[in-house]
């Protein structure tokens, strides 16, 4: 154990004085440089495929515009969907998004295709500059298929990032009634507040609009299998025992520790039906090793690199304390005088 010390403290050594001559800054530079090129070609090739497999820019707009215009004219929204190469993809919103929707009644499809992707793009950016995060960061693969299929996520995404205030409160309520998962993040933030008038909003729907909450509550098991079947059973832990149990296990620990974090990653780690771009959701807590290991588009492998990522926020600490102190043991055998391990 002792020699095993040694040659730990003495690498720990040499990788300090290589970051001495090389300087943070400019192995920050390499690192962040390695990470954009890591994006850029995980989207080009994601983004390539959709286009040589004819997925239709703004599918996923187009999905919601067809569920909304069947309830305004009378039919079951939840029967509406796209088919691509001969597989549908459903309308699967709840009952307050297709209220909210309504308004794109005003548009013709492509219409109204074109504007949500812009606002798609703007949310886009937005969230970047929200978070304090390099442009580059719109290359991150769960953002640019969000981009490329129009779906809400970045919406929805922007509007809980909106801020404190009348207006960060009426942004929270309408991301909530777009997509009902984003309130974990507000229970993470601990806004309670929020959380009530969220819901309220989303209430309202149901006096503005029963006879489509009731449809929605007799279609719900049907429409819940028919998502996780077009969706593979997501990428999400959940539908799988053998990973949700240590995935939930994970997230309740790290909630002790770090609600907002917890809540941020719960979504992604274990929500039913979940997509890729659902780990959108880890950017305002986001490391560079979630980054790489949640930019691969694996099914199931975001619940994986969070419990990495939860692993680490619980053994980090004295495995560095460890680190430290066989290097500096190292240092006084060998009569170094350094710098401790940061």
């Amino acid at each position: 154990m002792g020699a095993l010390t040694r040659s730990t403290g003495a690498l720990v050594v040499r990788l300090q004085t290589v970051r001495q001559q090389v300087g943070s800054v400019r192995l920050r530079f390499v690192g962040q440089a390695a990470l954009a090129a890591w994006f850029a070609q995980l989207t080009y090739m994601r983004t390539a495929g959709f286009v040589r497999g004819g997925t239709p820019l703004g599918q996923d707009v187009q999905i919601y515009y067809r569920g909304v215009q069947a309830w305004l004219h009378g039919s079951d929204p939840w029967a509406a969907g796209v088919v691509v190469n001969h597989v549908t993809y459903s309308y699967a919103g709840s009952p307050a998004t297709t209220v909210l929707l309504a308004p794109s009644a005003l548009f013709t499809e492509g219409q109204f295709t074109a504007l949500w992707l812009g606002l798609t793009a703007l949310s886009a950016v937005a969230i970047v500059r929200l978070l304090r995060l390099p442009l580059w960061w719109l290359l991150f693969p769960p953002t640019a298929e969000a981009l490329y299929s129009g779906n809400p996520q970045l919406v929805v995404l922007m509007l809980l990032l909106a801020g404190s205030g009348r207006v960060g409160t009426l942004a929270d309520s309408i991301a909530v009634a777009l997509k009902v998962y984003t309130v974990i993040p507000l229970f993470g933030e601990r806004q309670l507040r929020q959380i009530a008038l969220a819901f309220g909003l989303t209430i309202a729907t149901f006096l503005v609009a029963p006879s489509l909450w009731l449809n929605y509550a007799e279609q719900f098991g049907a429409i819940s299998a028919r998502l996780a079947q077009e969706s593979g059973n997501g990428y999400s832990a959940f539908g799988y025992p053998t990973l949700l149990v240590p995935t939930a296990i994970a997230i309740f620990l790290l909630w002790r520790r770090d609600p907002k974090a917890a809540a941020w990653l719960a979504v992604p780690a274990l929500w039913p039906s979940s997509e890729f771009h659902y780990s959108t959701f880890a950017q305002p807590v986001m490391t560079p090793l979630l980054a790489v290991l949640l930019a691969l588009g694996v099914p199931q492998l975001p619940p994986v690199a969070i419990m990495l990522y939860v692993l680490w926020r619980f053994a980090g600490p004295p495995v560095r304390a460890h680190l430290a102190a066989w290097a500096a043991d190292w240092r006084a055998r060998a009569g170094i005088v350094g710098y401790e391990i940061p």
